[in-house]
């Protein structure tokens, strides 16, 4: 086996890695906590480090700023002016740190994350523990990770839409839904609502609230699930060891 055909495997491990370590800077740089309300100032809402409302506060006079059939909505659109707050504090941080700069170094592909120095030294391989990796013939583990790409090609797009969790208050007259990601509906039983005290819809709100959280980190998309038992991460382990000892690949 070539000293050039390694060079190019490690360069692109080694491109690997710089694009990990890059996107998890990106996500170091998320805002812990942002908050929004909707344009009348009737719902308040807090979100946490995963992007989901923490807590959902109503003003006190939030019938004179919304009427009760609004209430949902307005909580689904205090939710939306806390991920643009967000949204636009990490941006500014993003850029701030010189993410940008990074990511355009990283344009070219996998030999631009390597030094271009003549006669440059084979890279060192990556201290990913891979001691406990059974070797098997090469053309074994690329027969399966080619089964892999084939199962994941053949799954539908809609089978890895994030899947919704639906929330409720214990008297029911709340319904809050959930993704893993976002808040898709606020729904109040607009009667209900116009009767109670701000200290008991608040309850409400954030007992559904509370209840679809539990739920929505228990549940995945079909597609998810599909590609979880294909074992991926085995499969990336044997390519890594192979690198780590090329002998191996060219038995």
């Amino acid at each position: 086996m070539s000293e050039d055909f390694i060079r190019e495997m490690q360069q692109i491990q080694q491109y690997a890695e710089n694009l990990q370590h890059l996107m998890s800077d990106m996500h170091d740089q998320v805002p812990r906590s942002s908050e929004g309300t909707d344009a009348q100032g009737a719902v308040s809402v807090i979100l946490g480090a995963d992007g989901l409302p923490e807590s959902i506060k109503l003003a006190s006079d939030w019938q004179r700023r919304r009427p009760a059939q609004d209430l949902g909505a307005a909580v689904v659109e205090a939710f939306e002016s806390a991920m643009s707050d967000r949204m636009e504090r990490w941006s500014r941080s993003l850029e701030q740190s010189g993410w940008e700069e990074r990511a355009g170094q990283l344009d070219d592909g996998p030999a631009s994350s390597a030094p271009t120095t003549p006669s440059r030294p084979v890279p060192e391989i990556s201290d990913h523990d891979v001691r406990h990796v059974l070797y098997r013939p090469i053309d074994e583990s690329i027969e399966d990770a080619l089964t892999a790409f084939d199962a994941v090609d053949r799954l539908d797009t809609d089978s890895f839409l994030p899947p919704q969790v639906k929330g409720e208050s214990a008297a029911r007259r709340v319904t809050v839904t959930l993704t893993a990601h976002a808040l898709v509906s606020c729904e109040v039983d607009p009667q209900w609502a116009a009767g109670q005290s701000v200290v008991r819809l608040n309850q409400a709100l954030n007992e559904a609230l509370n209840h679809a959280r539990e739920k929505v980190g228990s549940v995945e998309s079909p597609g998810a699930a599909g590609v979880a038992n294909l074992h991926v991460g085995g499969l990336m382990n044997e390519f890594l060891a192979i690198l780590k000892n090329p002998q191996r690949f060219a038995d």
